[in-house]
């Protein structure tokens, strides 16, 4: 069984962690609510934004009714940004590993944030570093498996992954499943 620490932020699951004994505690982040100004963009080569310029059929006038060829169209978004997990993880990271309470790590993050304790911790104790996300792992979090302390390892989370290692139907006869899960 796994004693650790999860920065996450969810109801049935985190109870069904917690009545299974699977974690030992709970850190929390919180959501903000902000709005961003920002230049309008699409995606262009590479996943890059490219800033959208007035073109046909949308155009631009100034006050005089002349067209304003290179005006940039500025937008408004809504943004909801999770604040503070990655602060937790890296605090609780490097005072596990400065107390001497671990001797090896797993850290499941693609957060290039991480990537100073995490080059830190390297140098002490082998760390495991677990992408749950799609994509490549951020280059920041990039390492050699023979620096610092050695024995690194890296490794991207499939769907498999998870399908085969979900929790039972019911947890400690209080927790269910949610259908569809």
């Amino acid at each position: 069984m796994f004693g650790g620490l999860l920065a996450y932020n969810g109801g049935v699951y985190l109870r069904a962690l917690q009545r299974s004994g699977s974690v030992d505690h709970f850190f929390y982040g919180n959501y903000v609510n902000r709005v961003a100004t920002s230049p309008l963009a699409t995606i262009g080569p590479h996943g890059r934004p490219v800033i959208t310029h007035a073109d046909w059929p949308l155009m631009v006038q100034d006050a005089t009714g002349a067209d304003v060829p290179d005006a940039r169209y500025m937008a408004s978004v809504a943004r909801r940004e999770e604040k503070g997990s990655d602060v937790n993880v890296a605090s609780h990271l490097l005072i596990d590993v400065l107390t001497g309470v671990i001797d090896a790590a797993i850290v499941i993050s693609n957060d290039s944030d991480l990537s100073y304790p995490v080059t830190f911790v390297r140098q002490r104790v082998p760390i495991g570093l677990v992408n749950p996300t799609r994509g490549v792992r951020s280059g920041r979090l990039q390492g050699l498996p023979h620096e610092g302390a050695g024995n690194h390892w890296w490794y991207r989370l499939t769907p498999s992954d998870f399908a085969r290692n979900q929790l039972p139907p019911t947890v400690a006869g209080k927790v269910h499943r949610p259908q569809g899960w």
